[in-house]
């Protein structure tokens, strides 16, 4: 069933045509991803789904009822409201019900039972609706997307504006709708909450559709990508790398099929012109032609839009040692960041930096790069170093200035021609040139910065999340510059394929400290899994093990109670017998003044007697004392 059906939808803005005659469904439990290089409709697209435009032509359909949940802008919150509070107000009907089933509960207690229907009514609703449930539902998705359970109580005053953002996704996460759209959800998140959000889509029972330049996120997650391209959408079944190999595919199959038609058209055509004034062959090629012009054309493949083109060229050849680094340690108050950090950089190698939101990962570039003072930390450079810092924030940057002046700064020596050719590099053309920088989106700020660091012609790079504001083919595109680049790279992302591609060493920072670690981030995820089963199990072990020492220890004492319960009986059995004994023994002194004394014989046996009965007596005593003892 759908939840929202496009029919042949039609959308422009100031004349220029972002969307053109399509057609889009979303079906219950749908996970589609929605790519395309920014700027061609798929935010657009959002916007359409939730009525806040409309289309220029066409019909958009909605199912009635259907909840529909938008990562859009925070409602207005109480600055002073703490961040529990604000995702809890969104709960407030269920928050009425407790308060409603609370009253009718102290009706009960006073003694009013004719509430009691009312009150199992209220009662199953409420626990239909998760009632019991959404505080847990709450702390656990604000724990996933990387809230600390002591900043539960942080006023909403006092958030950054990436925990203002996470905030935001969680409020999404938490509605009780039929269909997410998520607007690139993995923004300011860390790579740990970014896992998290994936396992939690992939599991997520309503529909979903994600616009994410993450293309892990995207195989994880979704089984249908839709593309905007050219205002049009393309559709393919699987995930990132299924449309990736069925897109490819799609282009060669096509490419081949025009290539056959050209080559078919071109023999028919070669064949009416030499035979066109033939009368012999006057049929053959009306024929022919006729056929020609019922031909259906196959196009060409359309050209793929412009790429940037990042690529640094050759550098420097620097020394082995690139950069040298003792001790590095930063902290704020009692507050430390990290401390004892000391690696060196060698000629071509590529290290990471990463860790979850705020351990320090940009602050130790920055120290790196000469920007901040830490607290202690030598940080030498190499012989013939030449080092270039990407700032994430880009603050270094002349607001004053137009996209022209600001890369002419970095090669005043060039002519303008010169300039705006490279620009073209970065898909600056024409008037493009002249935009303010305060004017650029955030993946035309990343394309300038990155092109005032190639005129450098650095050979080391410090790069603080390259990848941020940039659209799919802009990422690869960057990859596949940094994987070509000759120099050194120290880079801190939450992109798990640049990171995979690129790096051969990371450090982790975390708690205070940073850990060197050799591999990438899919080798490290390995060993960190390893050694999370391997901790299950000795703790499964060491569980194994307790219970065999408590149920050792309980057949133990079983068996010392069973033993002592018999050695109960045993002297039981041995007192009835020495009262016996003793009273038997008694009854000898009526016998021996019965005998005849003229009898001896009498006299001996019953002496016996007597004698081996109180040896018998001994022994019962002996055996007595050994059991009391």
């Amino acid at each position: 069933m759908s939840f929202v059906r496009f029919e042949n939808i039609t959308k422009a803005f100031a004349g220029d045509p972002v969307l053109e005659d399509i057609n889009f469904r979303v079906e219950e439990g749908e996970h589609i991803g929605l790519i395309g290089r920014n700027g061609t409709g798929k935010s657009t697209i959002f916007r359409l789904i939730t009525g806040e435009i409309a289309p220029d032509k066409g019909v958009i359909e909605r199912m009635k009822k259907a909840r529909i949940a938008c990562l859009a802008q925070l409602p207005h919150v109480d600055p002073k409201a703490t961040i529990f509070d604000v995702v809890l107000h969104s709960f407030r009907d269920l928050l009425d019900q407790e308060h409603e089933l609370t009253a009718l509960e102290e009706q009960m207690a006073a003694g009013d039972l004719s509430v009691l229907d009312n009150y199992s009514h209220l009662q199953e609703q409420f626990t239909l609706r998760g009632g019991y449930e959404f505080r847990t539902n709450i702390k656990r998705v604000l724990q996933g997307l990387g809230f600390n359970p002591d900043e539960f109580d942080l006023p909403f005053a006092a958030l950054s504006g990436g925990q203002r953002t996470r905030l935001m996704l969680a409020l999404v996460l938490l509605q009780d709708a039929d269909l997410l759209l998520l607007d690139e959800p993995e923004n300011h998140l860390d790579l740990e909450a970014r896992e998290w959000l994936e396992e939690y889509l992939r599991s997520c029972r309503a529909a979903v559709v994600i616009i994410s330049h993450d293309r892990r996120m995207l195989n994880a997650v979704v089984t249908r990508v839709v593309e905007v391209e050219r205002a049009q959408l393309f559709d393919y079944a699987g995930n990132y790398d299924a449309y990736l190999a069925a897109k490819t595919l799609l282009r060669e199959q096509q490419q081949k099929a025009f290539e056959r038609q050209q080559e078919f058209i071109r023999k028919e055509e070669a064949w009416i012109d030499r035979f066109r004034y033939k009368n012999t062959k006057a049929r053959q090629v009306q024929s022919r032609l006729k056929r020609l012009e019922k031909l259906e054309v196959v196009d060409a493949p359309p050209p793929e839009a412009a790429d940037v083109s990042f690529g640094m060229g050759d550098v420097v050849r620097s020394g082995a040692v690139v950069l040298d680094v003792q001790d590095a340690a930063m902290g704020y108050g009692s507050l430390t960041l990290y401390k004892d950090v000391s690696f060196q950089v060698q000629r071509g190698e590529r290290i990471g930096i990463i860790g979850p939101n705020g351990s320090g990962k940009t602050t130790l570039l920055r120290q790196l790069a000469g920007l901040l003072q830490g607290l202690t930390g030598d940080v030498k450079l190499g012989y013939r170093v030449s080092m270039a810092f990407y700032d994430q924030h880009h603050e270094r940057m002349n607001p004053a200035n137009d996209v022209f002046n600001e890369v002419w700064a970095a090669k005043p020596e060039w002519v303008p021609v010169q300039v705006r050719t490279f620009l073209g590099r970065f898909l600056f053309t024409g008037d493009d040139v002249f935009k303010p920088i305060t004017a650029l989106s955030g993946g035309e700020l990343s394309r300038v910065a990155m092109a005032k660091i190639i005129l450098t012609e650095p050979n080391l790079l410090l790069l603080d999340e390259p990848t941020n504001h940039l659209d799919i083919a802009s990422r690869e595109a960057l990859e596949n510059a940094l994987t070509d680049y000759p120099g050194a790279i120290v880079m801190a992302s939450h992109d798990r394929a640049l990171i995979d591609r690129l790096v051969n060493r990371l450090i982790i920072i975390e708690n205070g400290k940073a850990d060197i670690f050799l591999g990438n981030y899919t080798d490290f995820r390995w060993k960190h899994q390893q050694e999370i089963q391997q901790e299950e199990n000795d703790k499964t072990t060491d569980e194994v093990l307790r219970i065999r020492r408590i149920q050792a220890e309980r057949e133990r004492k079983k068996a010392r109670e069973r033993e002592n319960r018999k050695q109960q009986r045993q002297l039981e059995q041995i007192e009835r017998d020495i009262e016996s004994m003793e009273e038997l023994l008694e009854t000898f002194h009526d016998r021996f003044a019965a005998l005849d004394p003229a009898d001896y014989l009498a006299s001996q046996r019953l002496t016996e007697e007597y004698e081996g009965m109180k040896a018998d007596l001994q022994q019962l005593y002996k055996e007595w004392e050994d059991l009391v003892e």
